[in-house]
C-alpha cells in the first residue's frame, strides 16, 4: 500500500511508522526543522513538540495531524 503526504518545514505531524514493531515515538507530535540527505537517504530533523527535542526520523515514519 502507497500512500502520499505532502511535507512542508515548519508542519506538525504525528510519528506513525507503518512497521508494527517500531513503537517508541509512535503518537508523539512534532515540527520539521529540515530535510537532509545521508547515505543516499532522506532524513527528517524534526523537533518533539513535548520536550522540544531534536532527532532524526525517516520520512515515511511521519503521518499528517488529523483531529
Amino acid at each position: 500500500m502507497s500512500e502520499t503526504v505532502s511535507l512542508s518545514l515548519g508542519g506538525s505531524y504525528v510519528v506513525a511508522p507503518d512497521n508494527p514493531r517500531k513503537t517508541k515515538n509512535r503518537g508523539r507530535k512534532c515540527m520539521i526543522l529540515s530535510f537532509e540527505m545521508n547515505d543516499e537517504e532522506l532524513d527528517i530533523r524534526v523537533i518533539y513538540l513535548d520536550t522540544s527535542r531534536e532527532v532524526l526520523l525517516k520520512f515515511s515514519d511521519l503521518k499528517p495531524i488529523t483531529e
